[in-house]
């Protein structure tokens, strides 16, 4: 794996052989962004998980516009489904996936997350903030431990 883990409450890399198995079971949850991104962040909870009793849930949020209702029409939903799906596959550990939809993504992350959530975030390696990454410090400041998978 070519990605870097970080976790944006201590800023600071951890290498994850360092990373001791807790007494509780871990859940790790992964926002849906972009498949390839997806999937790398998706292997690297793997790798992290591994060693725990840990489940890993793949999470989608599909922001709908204010004028149209929350119930989605099925072809936008068979092909999330289908997405999601895809990605899910290329795990190699159990993952549960939960597809949402809702008018703003932060907002239905941190309603939707459990205290305390461990997040594993794929994104870009760019030199500006990336929509992941603005993601990430607002489940940081809501009170979740976000670890973000920067890839080339």
């Amino acid at each position: 794996m070519h990605g870097r883990i970080m976790f944006l409450r201590d800023s600071a890399q951890l290498p994850l052989a360092e990373i001791k198995p807790a007494e509780r079971p871990l859940d790790l949850v992964v926002p849906y962004t972009d498949p390839a991104l997806t999937a790398r962040a998706l292997a690297a909870a793997a790798e992290l998980a591994r060693g725990f009793e840990a489940s890993v849930t793949l999470m989608a949020v599909y922001v709908l516009p204010y004028p149209s209702p929350l119930e989605c029409q099925e072809g936008i939903r068979k092909r999330l489904e289908a997405e999601l799906t895809a990605v899910a596959r290329t795990s190699p550990v159990s993952i549960r996936v939960k597809l949402v939809f809702a008018r703003d993504r932060a907002d239905a992350y941190l309603g939707l997350l459990g205290r305390q959530s461990l997040v594993v975030i794929g994104t870009k390696d760019r030199w500006w903030r990336t929509g992941e990454e603005r993601l990430a410090r607002r489940l940081t400041a809501g009170g979740h431990s976000v670890a973000v998978v920067k890839v080339r």
